[in-house]
């Protein structure tokens, strides 16, 4: 790990190539968790559409602790999901 620090601050080239890399990385997970936060939001503006037009009665209490278990839902897939891409990026590169 430190060879890697003293590569990078003694060869500015390298340093920036590590940067642009690492802005690329940081988009596109930020592009991919932009569009899961869409579709949920289109999702639950849908489903209180749906309650609205048929009728039924929303409480607060309880589209809060739906919005509330939705994201949680969503949090733990996204951790999942991170954590099979790491594994299978260190395993490729261990072998």
């Amino acid at each position: 790990m430190d060879n890697l620090v003293d590569l990078l601050t003694q060869n500015p080239t390298y340093l920036i190539i590590a940067v642009v890399f690492s802005v690329i990385i940081l988009f596109s997970v930020a592009k991919k968790l932009l569009k899961i936060t869409l579709i949920a939001a289109s999702v639950f503006i849908l489903w209180i559409a749906y309650t609205v037009w048929t009728g039924q009665q929303i409480s607060q209490e309880e589209l809060k602790g739906r919005f509330i278990e939705t994201g949680e839902k969503f949090k733990k897939s996204a951790i999942e999901k991170v954590q099979q891409k790491t594994e299978k990026e260190l395993i490729k590169k261990i072998n």
